[in-house]
């Protein structure tokens, strides 16, 4: 090997074929080599005695929100809890201002991604009832999923009707494209939400059963109706709810195309959690009680979920504090991408035994599979592109809003202790968190870059 290298040496690296005692040798942005002795390549050497080496996490579901004027959140500093979090690449969804729906809006996007980011960012397009011409036009801009929302439930994103939901299928059936959905049926959640309020119910409980997992279950039967339909290809987003999940794993061994996420607040916490945090803990869905999350877990647990994303929202500390007397006027979102795959490292690997092959499905290569990412992303390989984590398996924390180092220092994951950690993050062959160094976050803004759809297929050069 040349000079100019950089070995990961002593660690136990988890690549397609499972976990195994062996060097991964780094030239340029990629991996070149994976030796069981790597000892006498010449280069740069990182000691991972001790530690778990996994490819980058990829976040297929976050909301860093740019262009946005508040600035609430942003690619930088959403890049720096993304890296903290062992997260090397994101797909960032559509919520922005104006929310991207447009060519136009994508353009900026890939500018804004170059000059701050220091993940790799792939993009979601917003589908809000607008022309099939605007849909396109996104898709060749490089957007790599489409997006949409059965609830009216988020700001910019009118709630997308049966007649939107039925065409967007149509749009893609016969392409590899992704149908995203936010699955919850807007007349049940806003009579939910009125019975509540009628019976002067303004606890963080009654956010919950406003919309409880029925209400998500129907919307996914609908979901999943219109993409055996046409053939097009469903993902759903952020499942919390065991029916969904049944009615999804019923679908795919009928032969329909869709895929399922699910995320780190309803695999470990749950109405105990909505109880003791409050508005910091509103979310949608909606945390589920401890029933429905161990049921959750059997559908992770046996393939039925594809992806474990953060769903990652920024909001500012006052803006949730609005919710403190009054569980409605908290906006709906939790932070997460920092502490999203420690979690589910520690809730996965040290609590129920669950294979590290399968945390690295979930986290890194069903991502990049389902987002036209892989192989360049979420594998070690020869030729893969060398984003690694490096997770210390045993090391115990407490987690702290006050840690957290994205922009807004809260998480309704406070005060838990997890029990395993980051320990360095490389993106593309340059380590951007080194959490042994005194700035933490090691790589620079602009670093990151633009993820177009089919970036996995293209040809990588060292």
């Amino acid at each position: 090997m040349n000079e100019g290298s950089t070995v990961i040496h002593g660690g136990t690296v988890v690549a397609s074929d499972g976990p195994v005692r062996a060097d991964i040798v780094i030239r340029g942005e990629l991996i070149v080599a994976i030796m069981s002795d790597a000892s006498e390549v010449e280069g740069e050497r990182i000691d991972a005695k001790g530690l778990i080496v996994v490819p980058g996490g990829v976040d297929a579901h976050t909301h860093f929100r740019e262009p946005d004027a508040r600035n609430v959140e942003g690619f930088e500093a959403g890049s720096r809890g993304a890296v903290a979090g062992g997260v090397t690449s994101i797909v960032e969804m559509p919520q922005a201002t104006p929310t991207s729906s447009t060519g136009e809006h994508i353009r900026d996007k890939r500018e804004r991604i170059g000059k701050s980011s220091i993940v790799d960012v792939a993009l979601w397009g917003a589908v809000i009832g607008q022309p099939a011409a605007q849909l396109q036009e996104m898709l060749d801009e490089g957007i790599v999923a489409l997006k949409a929302f059965m609830p009216a439930s988020s700001p910019g994103f009118p709630a997308a009707d049966d007649q939107v939901l039925l065409d967007t299928f149509q749009f893609i059936a016969g392409s590899d494209v992704r149908f995203g959905i936010h699955c919850e049926n807007d007349t049940l959640m806003k009579q939910g939400i009125a019975r509540m309020q009628a019976a002067g119910r303004n606890d963080p409980l009654a956010h919950a059963e406003s919309r409880p997992p029925l209400v998500e279950t129907e919307a996914v039967h609908r979901a999943l109706f219109f993409a055996e339909l046409t053939g097009g290809w469903l993902y759903v987003c952020h499942c919390a709810s065991a029916g969904a999940l049944a009615l999804v794993k019923a679908a795919r061994a009928r032969g329909a195309n869709v895929e399922v996420e699910t995320c780190p607040q309803y695999l470990a916490l749950d109405h105990s959690d909505l109880l003791k945090h409050g508005p910091f803990a509103r979310c949608a869905p909606a945390f589920r009680d401890r029933d429905e999350v161990e049921r959750i877990w059997t559908y992770l647990a046996d393939g039925t979920v594809d992806v474990v994303s953060s769903d990652h929202c920024g909001y500012t500390i006052e803006e949730k504090r609005a919710g403190l007397d009054d569980i409605w006027k908290a906006p709906l979102g939790c932070s997460g991408v920092q502490t999203m795959y420690p979690t589910l490292f520690d809730e996965m690997i040290n609590k129920r035994g669950l294979s590290l092959t399968r945390f690295v499905e979930l986290s890194a290569t069903n991502p990049a599979r389902i987002f036209s990412l892989y192989p360049r992303k979420g594998v070690i390989q020869v030729g893969s592109d060398a984003d690694l984590a490096f997770y210390a398996p045993d090391d115990a924390w407490e987690v702290r809003g006050s840690d957290m180092l994205h922009r807004n220092k809260w998480t309704p994951f406070e005060g838990r202790t997890v029990g395993a950690s980051v320990a360095r993050t490389i993106v593309r062959g340059t380590t951007v968190f080194d959490r042994s160094s005194a700035e933490f976050v090691t790589g620079s803004p602009g670093h990151g870059k633009f993820l177009r759809r089919g970036y996995g297929s293209e040809k990588a050069s060292a």
